[in-house]
């Protein structure tokens, strides 16, 4: 299978093209800035894509089967570029059913009780202010997605999600916070990638939201 990965130089992106790599897969990284990318490998092509250009997303993603959006809210993107990528992507595929896209999202969307998520729960009130707008803007994004037609995958991470070890042992969730016995909600970025292309082939969370953690 033939992936186009939007956003591979980030820290989760990076590792979702290594994996899929070593996995097999044929991986078209598109970026906004190919330069940035330094990997090099006989499966991987590099392209330029700019998520903002409604005109020519829709011929970008013609041909794949599979796309992953590891694009962020914050770094060079203000969180309303974000909404904006996030609804040009959605425009573009609606239609495409035979198309699907797994996105990479945020912990702010996980539920802490049924039917409540973290973006709507007073954990906010204990946030850093200069958090919100991107929670706010993975919410609005999420929102977009379940009203859509798109065949679409969002993708939480734990609420603490760092470098570390590859162990291929997590627990999955369909977009609860998963804590574990002392807690914590963790996750390694390593075997968050792990879980997201494995996802590729297991089909699980299709049209539906996904959460991991230890």
């Amino acid at each position: 299978m033939k992936i186009l990965l939007i956003g591979a130089t980030g820290n989760i992106g990076q590792r979702i093209l290594k994996e899929a790599l070593n996995k097999g897969y044929e991986v078209t990284a598109a970026q906004r800035h190919p330069e940035k990318l330094k990997t090099r490998h006989a499966l991987m092509t590099v392209t330029k894509v700019d998520l903002l250009d409604e005109i020519e997303l829709p011929s970008l993603i013609n041909g794949y089967k599979l796309i992953i959006s590891s694009i962020s809210a914050g770094g060079e993107s203000t969180p309303e570029q974000f909404k904006k990528a996030n609804d040009n992507l959605i425009a573009a595929l609606e239609g495409r059913p035979d198309q699907r896209l797994i996105v990479v999202g945020g912990a702010g969307n996980t539920e802490v009780a049924p039917g409540v998520r973290v973006v709507h729960s007073p954990i906010m009130d204990s946030l850093p202010e200069e958090w919100k707008p991107d929670i706010f803007a993975h919410a609005y994004v999420l929102d977009q997605y379940k009203a859509s037609d798109v065949n679409w995958t969002y993708f939480s991470p734990a609420r603490d999600i760092e470098p570390g070890e590859r162990t291929g042992k997590y627990r999955l969730g369909a977009g609860n916070m998963i804590i574990d016995d002392n807690g914590n909600s963790k996750i390694s970025m390593e075997d968050y990638a792990a879980a997201l292309v494995d996802e590729i082939e297991n089909k699980k969370f299709v049209k539906q939201q996904m959460s991991i953690g230890y």
